[in-house]
């Protein structure tokens, strides 16, 4: 079978994306002022820096202060390409920790100026990467077949376990740089006592206690015994350690209150779920995942039992907690829905007859929609719902998601997407169940369409409307 080419993206379209991107931008600089200003100015101090070491003449400082301004981009590149949502807090603290560490520490030296800066930095590099872990634990677990669920022991057992292998890989690379560059991150210490078995007289293995008044090098006569970095190494591990400990406790306890609390979130890093590019189209087969791709012990949970959906906070975070669709019940939180308007290469879009047994809009025209079930994103339901619908798989790539309607009567989201496609209706297998006819109808005759949708707010129709108009 061949493959389908991508659709590419007209004109207009690029466009858009081009004025959404810089919409946002502006729209996060006016929201987060305390960071943007934060990055300015340590992107300006860090130049200023480069600037007068390049003028003396110091290379190796020239290196740190570029080195400084790459690490300043990773919270962004991570928000942007990776979709993960990294709270304002913790960046300042990662850009301040950087700044701390490259500008303060190594090259204006507060590394021997203030004995606690090293230890201060270790302490504080072990809370983040403890919050990291929990991060990675979320997000590398989630899977749209099926719902992982950990116990909030577990979580924080791996948050610390991967703090603190952070803090040994570190540990590592301080030594390497030691042993092959001949440089000193292993700060050295003077030690005035040996207990060591090694000097028992008697051979056995008990300490003796040997006190160190002098010690002759080379003629040159030192206060004690120079340890090569050992007591520096413990420290930054055992204060690596507590700050693991304190935030894997504060992150167990934060889910152990399913997700309630203002202090942990502060930290931990989310997946943005709405912003998530569309999966590339591939030949895997489902029981062969990829590395990343949590394996389903038991099968989807959607199988045998009833259909369920996600809850989600009014903001859209995923609260953990599902529903079984349409009994009500929700509270205070949201489920997750679609709207799919599917148009051609000639601007014409299709409808579809809903089914006479659907309780939404019996034997009417609708565009295409659905429910999330739950462990689905927003792009998977679509997909799951084109393809059971009408038969077809469409590829991903080319479904653009426009708009978040919130419906808060019925307590649910909406995401809008559209999607090109130039179907062959021959090839088209409607679903009895749901679909009982299909037309093509013009670009004026949908947004008429839409606009007699008095079943939907004003704001929906309003956009809904206005990127049929520039965009089509």
């Amino acid at each position: 079978m061949a493959k389908k080419k991508k659709q590419k993206l007209t004109k207009e379209e690029r466009a858009l994306r081009r004025r959404e991107d810089a919409q946002r931008v502006k729209k996060e600089t006016r929201e987060h002022p305390v960071l943007f200003t934060v990055y300015v100015v340590l992107r300006v101090l860090v130049l200023l820096v480069l600037i007068l070491q390049l003028m003396n003449g110091e290379y190796y400082d020239v290196f740190l202060c570029s080195l400084t301004l790459v690490l300043f981009m990773i919270p962004s590149f991570v928000e942007r390409r990776l979709h993960i949502d990294v709270p304002n807090t913790l960046e300042v603290i990662i850009l301040l920790f950087i700044f701390s560490a490259e500008i303060l520490g190594e090259i204006q030296e507060y590394y021997l100026i203030f004995p606690f800066w090293d230890t201060m930095l270790h302490t504080i590099n072990g809370f983040l990467m403890a919050a990291i872990g929990i991060a990675m634990v979320d997000i590398l677990n989630r899977s749209r077949r099926f719902r992982v669920r950990l116990s909030p022991v577990f979580v924080a057992v791996v948050a610390f376990c991967f703090s603190m292998t952070i803090g040994v890989l570190w540990e590592f690379f301080e030594y390497g740089m030691d042993y092959f560059f001949q440089m000193d991150m292993q700060k050295d210490t003077w030690v005035n006592v040996v207990n060591t078995v090694s000097l028992n007289p008697q051979g056995k293995n008990s300490p003796v206690h040997i006190p160190i008044e002098n010690v002759v090098v080379n003629g040159e006569i030192w206060p004690g015994y120079l340890d090569i970095g050992l007591h520096d190494t413990m420290k930054d591990l055992f204060v690596n350690f507590i700050g693991a400990v304190v935030f894997s406790v504060i992150g167990m306890i934060y889910i152990m209150g399913r997700g309630t609390g203002r202090f942990a979130p502060r930290f931990i890093p989310r997946l943005k779920e709405n912003e998530l590019p569309a999966p590339e189209k591939g030949n895997k087969k489902e029981e062969r995942p990829s590395l990343l791709e949590p394996i389903a012990l038991e099968g989807p949970e959607s199988q045998g039992g009833p259909e369920l959906q996600d809850l989600y906070t009014r903001d859209g975070k995923f609260t953990g907690e599902t529903i079984e669709r349409d009994s009500g019940g929700k509270g205070e939180f949201f489920t997750l829905g679609v709207h799919a308007y599917i148009y051609d290469g000639n601007g014409r879009f299709l409808l579809q007859k809903r089914s006479e047994n659907k309780k939404f809009r019996p034997g009417q025209w609708e565009i295409t929609m659905g429910h999330a079930l739950a462990g689905e994103t927003a792009i998977e339901c679509l997909n799951r719902e084109i393809k059971e619908e009408l038969g077809v798989q469409l590829p991903m790539e080319d479904y653009i998601k426009v708009y978040r309607w919130i419906e808060t009567g019925g307590h649910s989201f909406a995401d809008v997407f559209f999607v090109r496609a130039d179907l062959d209706e021959s090839a088209l297998t409607l679903q009895k169940e749901e679909v009982t006819g299909l037309q093509w109808v013009t670009k004026d005759e949908v947004l008429e369409f839409v606009g007699k949708m008095d079943y939907r707010t004003e704001s929906y129709r309003a956009v809904v409307s206005e990127y049929i108009r520039n965009c089509i």
